[in-house]
């Protein structure tokens, strides 16, 4: 299991985009220690968050100019088809491949992107001066 604690060293230097990165972190941590009973309610909260999320960067990206907004909204809309099969499989009884999601596939894809594609789009609405 990956486990992620927030702290400054994975902020991207965009406030809107911390702030849901860090909630996302916490998400994770929580549902990923959560028991079989709580946690399909808590995957239900981190797919609701993660949507909200990924559609705000969309947002900034669009609002900002950021030219390779075509490569980063592809990349979230495959995070989206992802998680609709997760929640599918969940739905259906496997909490296993579900916990493996939230403990491995997740925190693993988010420090990546966060790291590369969101990192970047911080630094060009920084320079576009927002």
């Amino acid at each position: 299991m990956t486990t992620l604690s927030w702290d400054d060293s994975m902020k991207v230097g965009n406030a809107v985009m911390d702030a849901d990165h860090q909630e996302f972190v916490e998400l994770l941590a929580v549902t990923a220690r959560a028991d079989d009973a709580e946690f399909p309610a808590l995957f239900g909260k981190i797919a609701t968050h993660l949507r909200e999320h990924l559609g705000r960067e969309e947002e900034l990206m669009r609002q900002h100019g950021f030219p390779p907004y075509p490569i980063h909204k592809h990349e979230h809309d495959r995070v989206r088809l992802e998680l609709e099969g997760i929640e599918k499989r969940l739905a259906a009884g496997n909490l296993m491949l579900a916990r493996g999601y939230v403990g491995e596939a997740l925190p693993d894809w988010f420090v990546a992107h966060k790291n590369t594609m969101d990192s970047a789009t911080a630094g060009w609405i920084r320079a576009q001066g927002g």
